[in-house]
């Protein structure tokens, strides 16, 4: 069994990417809706119509209370998981996790951190953005843009706000993340960074 877990709000520019990227690789995707006011849980639905969603108990987004509930969701999922924003697309040899259940626990998967190195650009909705975006800074060169994520089959807590992992000496090479950061740049990403300004 293979799990994802992202939280989100208003995401309906990069959740049609982001679900039918991951919708591929897991058996079972949960949704934790962060008082949505577009159209991010009807995208859900109409993508990935198995997946659970569910209402955050928090109103607000602060570290360590997103934390605190995605530990408490994991607890209750056996088998594999990891819980990704929505800028953030895993990518690996997903076949190898059931090779790999007996006896390793937690695998710790580094980043990509991509830049849009054209401002406005606008992308197909009908590609991965990964066939349509190419600069990145690699994980090798500056791993400090974005930390280690955990992809784990039992009970992890997260000491460090934000769910990120700083034991680069365990880095895997069997999984990536491609990290949207800061890509593709164009108003609708400029108002997705701007609208959560009030809500933190």
């Amino acid at each position: 069994m293979k799990s994802i877990i992202s939280h989100f709000y208003n995401e309906e520019y990069l959740l049609p990417w982001w679900l039918k990227h991951h919708k591929q690789f897991f058996d079972y995707g949960l949704m934790i809706n962060y008082n949505s006011t577009d159209r991010s849980v009807e995208i859900i639905k109409d993508i990935c119509p198995d997946w659970q969603i569910v209402d955050s108990i928090n109103e607000y987004f602060g570290c360590v209370e997103i934390d605190q509930e995605v530990m408490f969701y994991e607890n209750q999922i056996a088998g594999w998981k990891i819980c990704l924003n929505t800028t953030e697309f895993i990518l690996g040899d997903f076949d190898s996790l059931d090779e790999e259940s007996a006896n390793k626990r937690e695998i710790y998967v580094p980043s990509h951190f991509f830049v849009d190195l054209e401002d406005n650009s606008i992308p197909n909705e009908n590609e991965p953005l990964y066939n349509q975006y190419f600069n990145a800074v690699s994980y090798q060169d500056a791993p400090w843009l974005r930390h280690l994520r955990c992809l784990h089959n039992h009970q992890v807590k997260y000491t460090n706000n934000g769910r990120h992992f700083y034991n680069y000496e365990d880095t895997c090479n069997d999984f990536v993340i491609f990290h949207y950061g800061m890509c593709p740049i164009n108003e609708k990403f400029i108002q997705r960074k701007l609208q959560i300004q009030h809500r933190i």
